[in-house]
């Protein structure tokens, strides 16, 4: 039973980790914004800002691991502020960098500072919230954070045009280093009451035994199977190809192009807010998780085979694609409900290497697609783009078919 809880601290909590979480946003779509800067200042080519992207997702991935270990250890409250520290050094020396090794440098440490801030607000409100309301309060803080995404784009674009790049990624270095001081103050591991969570590792050693029990877990490998095709597919969509398809196959101009993904943007936080508390509706994680997957896959299907029509059929089918992605904080709570809490750091961060890694896997082979319809005028010829589309859909509908014969976990309790 769930203890009485002091409302405000919650509130201070979910602020804060919106906040985290949205900050990790920013960084990851900022350089698309910043690449024009960068390039007239430091003459850089499309391969060194391909880079300077691409090393935040590679050690994202790589830390995922380590800092689950590290928030089954020793805690939340102990670890992110860590993370936190090594993340403000890169900004600091990211906003400061006069080479492209400083760049590398400083996007490195903001992948690795930044890289579980999603997981560490999973494993706090796992303790401090109902079990049935996890689920709900979670799409909430990643809804919320979403809005990082967002100033990324047009308002760092208007900050950058009025003071440089330099000066807007020192502001949120300072912001970084003030989440960190308020994070120490503010967040606790668990409410007050709480019992001490059982099993929790003590060595090294007991906490490789604990993430080989996880991914010995039968149930988890579907988990991790469906984990996939969580954050790839809107990846591909909406952060590398949905520009130059609505440019290439519908002639759309920047601005067009611009509100329309904006739009597509503001779709993810949208689907997270409504498809979220839906595990207490169906009172299942699976039945969610697998229709909205089948949304998705439908999507990009039609987006396949009838990519070329009218801008008024397929512009909605956009915006319902990025809308129905909102299933991976559903299958989180699927994950979080099969271990005791003191493995719950270990299993969901197996999770997001798992998502991490199908972005990077579904953007080089849909690049390889498209390549093989290049177009002497735009980026790719229609078949590049329907290969493409149907290739994220066939793969959206494996990974949901391997997942249906996951066990369903119930949210709420079942009365004999």
């Amino acid at each position: 039973m769930i203890p009485s809880l002091p409302s405000g601290r919650i509130v201070l909590m979910f602020l804060l980790f919106a906040l985290l979480f949205g900050t990790g946003q920013f960084h990851r779509v900022s350089i698309s914004v910043l690449a024009p800067e960068l390039t007239a200042e430091l003459f850089l080519g499309t391969p060194a800002l391909g880079g300077i992207s691409a090393i935040y997702f590679l050690c994202g991935a790589l830390m995922q691991i380590p800092i689950g270990m590290c928030l089954d250890r020793f805690g939340t409250r102990r670890t992110v502020p860590v993370l936190l520290a090594i993340a403000s050094s890169g900004t600091y020396l990211f906003a400061t960098a006069d080479t492209i090794h400083g760049l590398m440098a400083g996007r490195a440490l903001m992948g690795m500072g930044f890289a579980s801030s999603m997981i560490a607000a999973f494993i706090v409100f796992s303790r401090w919230v109902p079990p049935e309301k996890f689920a709900t309060t979670s799409s909430r803080i990643i809804a919320l954070g979403s809005v990082g995404g967002l100033l990324a784009t047009d308002p760092l674009a208007f900050a950058v045009n009025w003071y440089g790049w330099r000066l807007p990624i020192m502001a949120v270095c300072l912001m970084t280093i003030a989440m960190l001081v308020l994070i120490v103050i503010t967040v606790r591991d668990a409410p007050p009451g709480h019992r001490p969570l059982e099993g929790k590792p003590t060595s090294l050693a007991d906490n490789l035994a604990g993430l080989w029990s996880v991914m010995k877990n039968r149930q988890m490998r579907y988990i991790l199977i469906m984990g996939f095709a969580t954050f790839g597919p809107g990846m591909v969509l909406l952060g590398l190809w949905g520009g130059p398809f609505l440019a290439d196959v519908h002639g759309l101009d920047a601005i067009d192009r611009g509100h329309l993904l904006l739009g597509m943007a503001l779709m993810g936080p949208l689907g997270l807010i409504a498809i979220g508390p839906l595990d207490r509706y169906f009172n299942s994680r699976k039945k969610v998780v697998i229709i909205s997957a089948i949304g998705m896959a439908l999507g990009f299907a039609f987006l396949a085979i009838a990519g070329h029509l009218s801008l008024w059929l397929v512009g909605p089918v956009l915006l319902w694609t990025m809308f129905a992605q909102a299933y991976y904080v559903t299958l989180h709570g699927h994950c979080r409900a099969l271990f005791r809490a003191a493995m719950a750091g270990r299993a969901a961060t197996l999770v997001n290497l798992v998502a991490v890694a199908g972005i990077a896997v579904m953007q080089m082979a849909s690049g390889l697609l498209m390549e093989a319809f290049p177009n002497p005028i735009d980026i790719s010829d229609i078949m590049g783009y329907r290969l493409t589309f149907g290739a994220t859909a066939l793969i959206i509908t494996i990974c949901t078919a391997c997942y249906a014969r996951a066990d369903d976990v119930a949210v709420r309790p079942t009365l004999e």
